[in-house]
């Protein structure tokens, strides 16, 4: 735990085994990571949000004043010298990041994986990549909406998408997302807080999207233990499987997503 934010979190894998998510907590700053595969399977995504996470924690540690977006950019230049990453083919990572710097908070997020900031809800997020007209996403969400569910053209439909995605990736106009490129960090989206703010939420979109489905505030996790925003993940993932199997109801890639929640208070 950091001496200067006190965090609960818990994290819960989606249709595999493990999570492809990461939270991790440094002196004055934590992190939430949510990655995704790229075309190098020299490297797993599992490696590259591990390597990522620990960075951006190591360069906040050292410098703990640095501009959010020039620590991220070094992490994400460390991640390429020691993985040996080409942009385009490597796994890339949502990015949220809070940061106690005396009588305030930083904020950061890159990608979907947004923070609420209490005592109302307010989000900060990165809605770029869904902004996109990419039309495989939408001919596979109308297809869940109308009771196809995850037959084989949904899964070609989910592999057209990426190759939609890819020519905006990390460009201007497109969408920015930590993957191999260190400038990507610049286009981050920030924000500062008073340390006065009563508490942050952090969530991977395999959370915020059932979330706001389901109309719950993000606030359910104030006072949870490690144990409870778990039992409240598996809630969410029994809604999933029991009440919207197909992906009717919230149209989206899989069943299950990997889902990580950290709840974040000043002391």
């Amino acid at each position: 735990m950091s001496p200067l934010l006190e965090i609960v979190a818990a994290e819960l894998p989606g249709n595999g085994a493990t999570s492809e998510d990461r939270v991790r907590v440094g002196t004055n700053a934590v992190v939430v990571l949510d990655g995704a595969t790229g075309s190098d399977t020299r490297v797993t995504v599992a490696d590259y949000v591990d390597h990522l996470a620990g960075s951006i924690i190591e360069v906040l540690d050292a410098e703990p004043d640095m501009p959010l977006p020039h620590a991220l950019a070094d992490a994400i230049r460390s991640t390429i010298g020691a993985l040996r990453l080409m942009p385009g083919e490597s796994p890339s990572s949502t990015v949220s990041i809070a940061r106690r710097r005396r009588d305030e908070v930083d904020l950061l997020v890159l990608g979907d994986s947004p923070v609420y900031i209490g005592p109302n809800s307010q989000l900060l997020t990165d809605d770029r990549l869904a902004q996109l007209d990419l039309p495989s996403r939408t001919k596979a969400n109308q297809r869940l909406r109308e009771g196809s569910g995850y037959d084989d053209v949904h899964r070609d439909l989910v592999r057209a998408v990426r190759a939609e995605q890819l020519p905006w990736l990390n460009e201007p106009g497109g969408y920015w997302i930590a993957e191999a490129q260190p400038e990507a960090a610049h286009h981050a989206i920030t924000r500062t807080v008073p340390a006065a703010v009563p508490w942050l939420v952090m969530l991977t979109d395999g959370v915020d999207k059932p979330l706001r489905h389901l109309d719950i505030s993000p606030a359910i996790g104030l006072n949870c233990t490690t144990a409870g925003l778990t039992e409240f993940l598996e809630q969410l993932h029994g809604w999933e499987d029991e009440r919207d199997p197909d992906a009717r109801l919230l149209p989206r890639f899989k069943v299950h997503d990997d889902k990580t929640m950290a709840v974040v208070t000043v002391p």
